[in-house]
């Protein structure tokens, strides 16, 4: 959890001149007491990206989770910031003042307590002020603010509505999601965590990881969000979505029940609101029906799997459904299902075991007369609800699904034996409904298609318009990108290696003479790792040295590889060829051989604004990305190969050591050494 800290900054004087350091207060007071309730945070110091100092420091106080605010002198800014956070958080403001301050404290927090301090020995009190911090955070109290004490109808400031993610961070996510890059969308969620704005842009990455169907990253994502907030009904219902879509990837049962777990933490929510809870039903209900289809699945014929689909799944799935549409009409999604599994029922409800769902005969009865009648009502209440989105324009983000929707609502509404025209209209319908629209969008409307293909339901129908989403297949923008996210499942080798030594560098460790015995080392190896017919890649960057001769042994070999560029190649020349100017040349040619198997991650020499205050440096960035694309490409096999001294001291940014220390810490690759200490001599 973070922390802000109201104050005023180095040594200020009270009315009477007597002098307080407040650096020293927050030095050896406040942020001990922080560190031992585990609060991270400071005060506008921490702001350093360009813009408006006022919008992040407001969205500072809104955001944390407690302030500590030190009025022992007046200070018009220490009291203005004090009076924005006591406007819009009711509690977890905490207040100190130094004992012997002659300032008196103003009369509309004169009520309010305070933890007295020395201020000659402010480090005495830390012990005082984790009671009063911890003792905040765990009371039941409802409020310490003074608004809210007087006007107790207020609500206080939704935080998701004042967190300010900087805008340079939502382009590099939204850059690296239309180029369907799960590694580098992977690495913007490692260097979020711990930023001010974390949590909010955990949020933007794991949405945008979902949408390129990137399923074990969005669930790393959402589970760090979840670690930060337990009771974060985005990331609950988020994880429910994961989770199940994970088991319908493994067949492990484990995730459907991580799924029902992250909605019942939603349901349990006091006072949920109407979408969240609406949200939350359909989830429930789309887990009932995971149940229902893993029953059909062992079944081979129609008959068989229609006599198996009628039980108590369907029912039930249909049942939560209806309740998760009536919890908020503008849920189309919740409204066409519950039509599509009441269609189902319908169309079931003929055979003798339709009996078997009831208690009695006048139950089942009922409940199909019911039927016809909440279908036929349902109908235009879903297609209103979808006119609404398009209404909104393209920018909604719902409008992709309310298209499709309404080719549901089509399909759901033709004649049960359609004429070929009909079915001529319905192939059209779905044809630009899914144009453009997410990998994960495309599969949902395809295996609802599916399901009724193999049920019999309209199936003439179906079986046209899936011939027809299958002709149209496309993966979409980036989807020829050669990271991850391809259905290609290969031998992944990351490449690291020394750059050449330059004159005079000792000791030595690439002695620009052992080039040729260097570039025989790595074509022999690069041999016996392809020879074992899997279908080797190699991930490397470009440096100067083994870098560029891993490169030139895979294009004499045949072997694809692919050119890993931290910054655009032209900043890569200017930043690091000028000692080397004799490979300068080779390094344009390996640029211009890449063609469309060049990725680059930043279009600059420099950080991106948002990261530079996180010390971050733009190589050893560059070394994080490849480590993250070979995680998310879906390979078989991963190996880090490094032409490396085997100095475990070297703890330089961005170089071979490094890379290996990466590769070690994540427990994926199998590290296969060239030791350069063993290259003979030319």
């Amino acid at each position: 959890m973070r922390a802000f800290i109201i104050r005023g900054f180095g040594t200020k004087k009270d009315s009477e001149d007597h002098r307080f350091d407040l650096d020293a207060v927050e030095r050896d007071l406040i942020q001990p007491a922080l560190a031992a309730c585990e609060l991270t945070g400071g005060t506008t110091a921490e702001i350093d990206e360009p813009g408006s100092i006022h919008a992040d420091m407001f969205a500072l106080i809104v955001e944390a989770h407690v302030v500590v605010c030190d009025i022992t002198v007046h200070n018009a800014n220490v009291f203005y910031e004090l009076g924005v956070r006591h406007a819009l958080r009711k509690k977890h403001t905490v207040l100190i003042k130094a004992r012997g301050s002659a300032d008196a404290t103003p009369f509309d927090i004169g009520g309010d307590r305070y933890l007295a301090y020395d201020p000659a020995d402010p480090g005495a009190s830390v012990a005082d002020l984790v009671k009063r911090i911890n003792g905040g955070l765990h009371s039941a109290r409802e409020t310490d603010s003074p608004i809210f004490q007087v006007l107790t109808h207020l609500d206080e400031a939704d935080r998701s509505q004042v967190a300010v993610v900087p805008a340079d961070f939502a382009a590099e996510v939204a850059r690296a999601e239309s180029a369907q890059s799960r590694g580098w969308l992977r690495l913007l969620s490692q260097e979020v965590r711990g930023l001010r704005f974390g949590a909010e842009g955990l949020g933007v990455i794991g949405a945008a990881q979902s949408r390129i169907n990137d399923l074990e990253g969005a669930m790393q994502t959402w589970e760090a969000v979840r670690e930060r907030k337990p009771q974060d009904l985005d990331a609950n219902l988020e994880l429910a979505t994961l989770y199940e879509r994970w088991h319908g990837r493994t067949a492990d049962r484990v995730f459907l029940e991580r799924s029902n777990e992250a909605i019942r933490t939603v349901l349990a929510v006091d006072a949920l609101d109407a979408k969240h809870r609406s949200e939350a039903l359909a989830l429930q209900a789309r887990n009932l029906k995971t149940l229902w289809r893993t029953e059909l699945e062992p079944m081979a014929t129609v008959a068989e799997r229609r006599a198996a689909a009628l039980n108590r799944y369907l029912l039930q799935a249909y049942e939560v459904y209806r309740s998760a549409f009536r919890a908020s009409l503008n849920k189309f999604y919740a409204g066409i299902t519950t039509l599509q599994m009441g269609a189902l029922l319908q169309d079931l409800s003929g055979q003798a075991r339709w009996r078997n769902l009831f208690r009695t005969t006048i139950e089942a009865a009922r409940f199909q007369e019911d039927l016809v009648r909440e279908l036929a009502v349902l109908h235009p209440i879903v297609r209103l609800a979808c006119e609404a989105v398009e209404d909104r324009g393209e920018a909604d983000p719902e409008g992709v699904w309310a298209r499709i929707t309404l080719a549901d609502l089509d399909f759901l509404e033709s004649p049960p034996e359609p004429s070929a025209g009909d079915i001529a209209s319905l192939c059209a319908g779905y044809a630009e409904a899914l144009r453009g629209a997410p990998t994960f969008a495309r599969d949902s409307a395809r295996r609802q298609l599916q399901l009724f293909a193999d049920l019999d339901f309209r199936s003439p129908a179906a079986k046209a318009i899936l011939e027809t989403l299958g002709a149209q297949a496309g993966g979409g923008p980036g989807s020829s990108a050669p990271q991850a996210g391809t259905a290609q499942r290969t031998h992944l080798v990351v490449f690291s290696g020394h750059t050449v030594d330059l004159p005079g560098t000792a000791p030595p460790r690439f002695p620009a003479a052992a080039e040729a015995a260097v570039r025989a080392l790595l074509e022999k190896r690069l041999r016996e790792l392809a020879a074992d017919g899997n279908g080797l890649t190699v991930l490397a960057s470009a440096a100067p040295g083994a870098d560029i001769l891993a490169i030139e042994a895979c294009r004499a070999l045949g072997v694809p590889s692919v050119l890993c560029l931290p910054m655009p190649a032209p900043v890569v020349a200017r930043e690091v060829f000028g000692p080397y100017a004799s490979w300068l040349n080779r390094f344009q040619d390996v640029v211009e051989a890449a063609q469309d198997r060049r990725l680059v991650l930043h279009d600059q020499a420099r950080l991106p604004d948002w990261l530079q205050a996180a010390g971050t440096d733009p190589w050893a960035r560059g070394n994080r990305w490849m480590v993250e694309l070979a995680q998310a490409w879906g390979a078989d096999r991963l190996t880090l190969l490094a032409f490396w001294d085997g100095n475990e001291s070297d703890l330089s940014h961005g170089g071979t050591a490094e890379m290996v220390r990466l590769a070690r810490a994540s427990g994926r690759f199998r590290i296969d050494v060239i030791d350069a200490r063993s290259v003979p001599g030319p």
